[in-house]
């Protein structure tokens, strides 16, 4: 069940068949693809640019490329993945001489972006709407920013995120540059990182979505979060933020800078299975933040409880498609 109001309360790397998986496509991505059939709509081509380089592209259904990448921004020690991938999914009939609305999706923590399709099925969500859908590394314990410790590899989440992604993305394909054409949404580590990019570049995104987050750094129960995600990684405790007393944690943090959610049309989402201890926690540090949005004028929010534990597939289906015809109403479409 499903319910929404303004006020109402409401492993370290993957299984070893993924990393089989991972072999399995570096060899075919060696492969050359079949042409396209007469008629279909060109390919996209993903070239090098704005701090990217693309090493490989390997289209792995007829809507969605996976594209390996090396960015300076990022050590691949960050990363879960054997590989620094970027997962664009295109919507059906993809016109190249149309611009698209685009939604930049992260996964949580010890993921990488293929979590959204091969535990969430990201491609069967988005199917029947018209963005551009872009899933991308946010790093075993990246947690959105540019590192204050990186001893342990460069980590610049807010660099590669915000400074070479986007406009990477837009470079490479027929989208709508402005923000009335791009969405942030992430579940769990990446719904902070979404609410994080939101208040910090609202320039750049007119609709914001959490699944099973939390945001407000500076509370203990986030800190402990954090801290631990670094522990369980191998990390320095005080790699993404510094020490206690850092400001790093309070620059970085989107209950400081609520304001800057005015424009943006933001929904966060808490599961209801409590027998969860992870979505216990993750509903009430949405459900706070939300009052905190509230009681700062900030209307155009919402909380939304639904049936899920800790779980992106849950959240995927529950969450994110619940949210697709919204998204499609408030971002501007193909045009």
């Amino acid at each position: 069940m499903v319910s929404r109001s303004n006020e109402r309360p409401a492993a370290r790397r993957r299984a070893r068949w993924g990393r089989a998986l991972s072999i399995v496509v570096a060899l075919l991505a060696t492969l050359t693809v079949a042409p396209a059939p007469a008629g279909a709509a060109p390919q996209p081509t993903f070239t090098s640019g704005h701090g990217i380089e693309v090493r490989n592209v390997l289209q792995s259904t007829p809507r969605s490329y996976v594209v390996n990448i090396h960015t300076d921004a990022v050590d691949t020690r960050a990363i879960a993945w054997d590989y620094h991938d970027v997962i664009v999914t295109l919507p059906e009939g993809y016109n190249p001489a149309l611009r698209y609305p685009v939604l930049y999706l992260f996964h949580g923590r010890g993921q990488g972006p293929g979590a959204w399709h091969h535990e969430a099925d990201v491609e069967g969500i988005t199917r029947g709407f018209p963005f551009i859908t872009v899933t991308a590394e946010a790093g075993k314990a990246g947690w959105a920013t540019n590192w204050v410790n990186q001893s342990a590899g460069v980590q610049q989440w807010d660099t590669f995120h915000l400074d070479q992604l986007i406009p990477w993305i837009d470079q490479n394909l027929s989208t709508i540059r402005e923000r009335e054409g791009r969405a942030i949404a992430g579940f769990s580590m990446g719904a902070f990182a979404a609410i994080r990019h939101a208040t910090h570049r609202p320039w750049l995104f007119r609709f914001a979505l959490g699944l099973s987050g939390g945001y407000n750094l500076e509370d203990l129960r986030m800190r402990t979060a954090v801290t631990g995600s670094m522990e369980i990684e191998g990390f320095p405790l005080d790699g993404p933020f510094g020490a206690p007393g850092d400001g790093s944690w309070a620059f970085n943090n989107p209950q400081h800078r609520v304001g800057a959610l005015s424009g943006i049309h933001t929904v966060l989402y808490g599961g209801t299975q409590h027998g969860d201890p992870l979505e216990a926690q993750a509903h009430r540090l949405s459900y706070e933040f939300h009052q905190h949005l509230l009681a700062n004028g900030i209307t155009n929010s919402w909380f939304v409880e639904y049936d899920c534990a800790h779980n992106i597939h849950c959240a995927g289906w529950q969450g994110l498609r619940r949210e697709l015809p919204v998204m499609r109403d408030v971002l501007w479409g193909p045009r």
